[in-house]
């Protein structure tokens, strides 16, 4: 796959590569606005967040589904297992993830053999990707990829997914980090005026008065610099000051209470959640009364499930067209709490009839049956429908009354 790329070749990498290449997740590239994904997760909270939400949709699997049943396709097989030959489907489904929650959209490049079948999928970073719209086409959407050689190669819309969890106008993604620029701000601002004052031993600074003499300007720089040099940081704490008499020092002191609203507060953190809709608990604000089942269910309700709907939706109407088949991801391990009450679960469902045999013993960790009986739906003869029970009545009551006449 030498169009993405070439091992053999060294080249100088900008200012946004580099960037890239030094960030703390895998894939990222900057948006071209006046942040970039890089710096964002340089914050804890946003890095938490982000990591959380991709991990938890890298960890699901991707099912196609037809009439209500899941059935093995190469296109899951790439999703879930290997997509190319350089990262693995859990990957690509974290690299999609993040990068979309960073910078707003994401893309993936879908390569066809020549006859038309999908084998491999490519993730492009977003400063390689300019969406633009083609006037010898009706306006349709084309996306110009550079390949980092100067190449601009342009890909139609069904040869690209391209993943949006914000969007105003359908075309363009828009970054979550939009919203969050002052607070992010304040965050790091507070984190470095208490990164300051413990490295310099808690003394958050001082006067240092001369009795006698008038300084100029780069002397009191000077004289202060000394200052600094030989009494500031935590190696020099709790040693002896010593000045001779023409020289007096007063500490500037400061209202500890201060500090305390700034170390306990958590404001920025739950913005940072609400803007990308985590609940509380998940941050550890706050410990949650709900059981974990109840936890698992609110969180992929209210949360996971609009992002893996977007990935769904994008997979669907880009590789599943007229096939009477949906891309679906199983979210069964969120609605299971422990193993006792899984197998529980799924014993009742198959009992009811609710899931096949194959199901059932999917979802119980034994390899399925494959065959007919396996894609079947048993149920006790004790169960009947509602307009067969009256049948059943009718029937029995006309059979007491025709023998009783025949008696008589």
């Amino acid at each position: 796959m030498g169009t993405f790329f070439n091992r053999t070749e060294t080249r100088e990498y900008t200012e946004e590569e580099a960037e890239v290449l030094i960030s703390m997740l895998p894939g990222f590239s900057g948006t071209g606005t006046s942040f970039t994904s890089a710096k964002a997760i340089e914050n804890s909270d946003v890095f938490t967040i982000v990591n959380l939400l991709a991990s938890d949709v890298a960890s699901l699997d991707i099912d196609m589904v037809k009439n209500d049943v899941a059935t093995p396709d190469s296109l899951t097989n790439l999703l879930n297992v290997a997509p190319n030959g350089l990262y693995s489907g859990g990957t690509l489904k974290f690299i999609i993830t993040a990068n979309a929650l960073l910078n707003g959209e994401s893309f993936c490049e879908i390569i066809r053999n020549p006859k038309g079948k999908v084998i491999a999928l490519y993730h492009l970073s977003n400063s390689q990707v300019a969406i633009k719209q083609d006037a010898t086409t009706n306006f349709r959407l084309v996306y110009d990829v550079n390949d980092l050689k100067g190449n601009i190669r342009r890909l139609q819309t069904t040869d690209i997914l391209h993943f949006k969890f914000f969007t105003i106008d359908g075309i363009r993604g828009v970054s979550p980090l939009n919203s969050l620029k002052d607070d992010l701000s304040m965050q790091k601002d507070s984190k470095r005026f208490l990164a300051n004052f413990f490295k310099n031993d808690t003394q958050t600074g001082g006067i240092l008065k001369m009795k006698a003499g008038k300084l100029s300007k780069e002397a009191r720089d000077k004289i202060r610099d000394e200052w600094q040099k030989s009494n500031a940081g935590v190696d020099k704490a709790h040693k002896v000051l010593v000045i001779d008499e023409t020289f007096e020092y007063e500490p500037i002191e400061i209202d500890t209470e201060i500090l305390k609203l700034i170390n306990a507060s958590t404001f920025s953190t739950e913005t940072i959640g609400k803007v990308y809709r985590i609940p509380r608990h998940k941050l550890g604000l706050e410990t949650s009364n709900m059981s974990l089942a109840q936890a698992n269910l609110d969180y992929l309700t209210s949360t996971l499930n609009s992002y893996l709907k977007v990935i769904t939706n994008e997979l669907n109407f880009k590789l599943t067209a007229n096939t009477g088949s949906v891309f679906k991801f199983d979210t069964a391990p969120f609605k299971t709490t422990d193993v006792e009450t899984h197998n529980k679960i799924v014993i009742e469902k198959f009992d009811k009839g609710l899931i096949s045999l194959d199901e059932a013993r999917k979802s119980l960790g034994d390899k399925p049956r494959g065959d007919e009986n396996g894609r079947k739906h048993f149920i006790s003869l004790n169960y009947t429908t509602l307009d067969q029970l009256e049948e059943y009545q009718m029937a029995k009551a006309k059979s007491k009354g025709g023998g009783s006449d025949g008696q008589d």
